[in-house]
């Protein structure tokens, strides 16, 4: 089966996404990228479903503004001739809060799962807690609930990083790891270990394109649609086209930083 994979699409104020004295995030691109990606999805990729992995919009820290930005989001998306389920990222439920930001995104739960082409699938949403996102316990109980409830293949969402990586050389997060992945990311790893059909993680929020293997379990990350990749003002433009089967997962990068991630199951 195919899905799309969206993430980090920062609809904000164009005059934000700076960081060390350079516009990384071009935030004034994300409406008309986003768009674009709307049509690509309508007209040539076609896929069963969409993933949006949050961080939809780069927010003001005031929350009618932000509202008014999610609500941007969700009109283009709205657009979509299939399913899009969101997840929600860090600047989406900053001044919102994450029940009412995943309503403006479709109503969901900020955690939630699914099945379809005889495969399952499960979105992780997140908490804070001591400066750092964690997986809260109540949600770990639901996860393990979830996943032993299902006895379909299962690949899982999140928009914190899951793997153990030490962020060397990301522009965002070197030397701070602890901001990119999964505060108990070692727990909800067991977890994901322990369910013994669950296929790939696929993930967002690092701005890079990366695969891990962990326990057997590969661990995708995926860039944003407005990364300023070479510093050279153009945007990375970037989504995925993932190809899934029994046999193993193909995730292709589109854009102008683009990457071919596979993994064969054993």
């Amino acid at each position: 089966m195919r899905f799309a994979v969206l993430n980090d699409i920062h609809l904000g104020s164009p005059d934000t996404g700076y960081s060390q004295g350079v516009q990384r995030k071009l935030v004034g691109e994300a409406e008309r990228l986003l768009t674009e990606f709307v049509v690509a999805m309508n007209e040539q990729v076609r896929p069963s479903f969409v993933v949006n992995l949050g961080d939809s919009i780069e927010d003001a820290g005031d929350a009618a503004v932000d509202r008014g930005y999610l609500e941007r989001v969700a009109r283009v998306l709205g657009d979509l001739a299939m399913p899009c389920y969101s997840l929600l990222g860090n600047h989406d439920a900053h001044s919102l809060g994450a029940d009412e930001a995943a309503a403006i995104l479709g109503g969901r739960h900020p955690y939630f799962s699914f099945d379809t082409g005889g495969f399952h699938f499960v979105a992780l949403g997140f908490a804070s807690a001591h400066g750092r996102a964690v997986v809260p316990d109540e949600q770990l109980e639901w996860l393990q609930d979830d996943l032993a409830a299902s006895g379909r293949s299962t690949v899982v969402f999140s928009h914190y990083g899951l793997a153990d990586d030490s962020m060397d050389g990301n522009f965002w997060f070197d030397g701070k790891a602890e901001e990119a992945l999964i505060g108990n990311r070692g727990e909800v790893r067991g977890l994901l270990q322990q369910a013994r059909r669950v296929r790939a993680v696929i993930s967002a929020h690092q701005h890079w394109n990366r695969l891990l293997v962990q326990s057997g379990i590969p661990y995708f990350t995926v860039t944003s649609l407005v990364e300023n990749t070479r510093n050279d003002g153009v945007a990375a433009g970037a989504w995925s086209v993932v190809d899934l089967d029994e046999d193993g997962i193909v995730v292709d990068v589109r854009g102008n930083d683009p990457a071919r991630l596979e993994h064969r199951f054993s």
